[in-house]
């Protein structure tokens, strides 16, 4: 297998700017994101190797970085498999062919390709996707957690996943030392009967308390890609999430741009809004009401839309077989 980073740069055939810089919505404290699409060499496309996609928190391949000398956040996917994400219109993937042409800081002609083919992309599968997506962030915006309070669950948390693990260790060892005796005694076989009971028992309290550590670290934003922190400066400067709000009212006006207009503008007209709900100047019961009001207007569009339903696989299978041949003649 060769080393990605040997070839990763050159065959880069798009590299935009993404995030908050590509909506119009970056502050001067925002992030940089980086997202691109590159063709890996054929023992990646047609053999054993495999290659999905390059992920850096510390990306220095772009511009900006000589003057701001502040690393980028960087998904570099590879033509497949962002092809496969597109054909699903995932909201991430999409809005990266749809950048406005200032935020694009590479392309050659493969590139071109992926952006003159752009709109065969877009399909009624936007209600589902950009909906989808604007759903999660209500979730998150209604159901944040206060910091120390959901600190301190995880804390009383992880005490009892210890203890309870440390039980089941001696659990399975008194199971153990009786499974490898030749002969057991009627005592001895309901005394492993109780363990294998117990150890059930044990190991399903263990799977749960897990599972609602997984929802608490949900409720408090982790996951949140901005390694300054979670949100916690803004829901206690207005009371909730304004982050999540902003970008739960673009994703909805996207997604109704698409089904509409069949058309997707990743460079915010209404940026100076989102900016405003980011700034807190929208009450969380306006922000609410215009979630659910929008959410039965993305309905409304989904069924209105002249847009297919699915895309048109056959021609997108073409021009990603014309696209990987094109590699091959490039780069060998």
């Amino acid at each position: 297998m060769s080393n990605i980073q040997d070839w990763l740069e050159d065959r880069i055939i798009l590299k935009v700017y993404g995030g908050s810089h590509s909506y119009g919505t970056n502050t001067p404290t925002s992030d940089i994101d980086v997202r691109g699409v590159c063709v890996p060499p054929k023992n990646y496309i047609i053999g054993i190797d495999n290659f999905e996609q390059h992920e850096s928190k510390t990306y220095i391949n772009y511009a900006g970085y000589n003057k701001k000398r502040e690393p980028a956040d960087a998904v570099i996917y590879g033509l497949h498999k962002f092809v496969r994400l597109a054909m699903n219109c995932n909201p991430n993937i999409i809005e990266n062919l749809f950048v406005d042409r200032t935020h694009i800081m590479d392309k050659n002609e493969l590139g071109q390709m992926l952006i003159d083919n752009r709109l065969m992309f877009l399909t009624k599968k936007a209600r589902h996707t950009f909906g989808g997506y604007a759903f999660s962030q209500l979730h998150r915006l209604t159901n944040k957690l206060p910091m120390e309070e959901a600190k301190e669950k995880l804390e009383n948390n992880n005490k009892k996943i210890e203890e309870y693990e440390v039980h089941l260790t001696r659990l399975n060892h008194q199971e153990k030392q009786l499974n490898n005796k030749l002969e057991l005694t009627d005592e001895e076989v309901l005394i492993l009967k109780g363990l294998e009971s117990e150890i059930k028992k044990y190991k399903q309290l263990i799977g749960t308390i897990k599972e609602n550590t997984k929802e608490i670290k949900d409720r408090m934003g982790y996951g949140n890609h901005n390694h300054r922190g979670s949100h916690k400066d803004l829901i206690d400067a207005h009371g909730y999430d304004t982050k999540h709000a902003m970008h739960l009212i673009r994703l909805l006006h996207m997604g109704l741009e698409i089904l509409i207009e069949g058309n997707c503008y990743t460079l915010r007209p209404d940026n100076n809004y989102l900016l405003a709900i980011r700034n807190g100047e929208y009450t969380l019961e306006y922000i609410k009401a215009e979630a659910d009001r929008m959410f039965k207007l993305l309905d409304d569009a989904y069924t209105n839309s002249k847009l297919p339903h699915s895309p048109d696989v056959k021609k997108i299978n073409d021009i990603l077989c014309d696209m990987t041949l094109l590699s091959f003649e490039k780069w060998g």
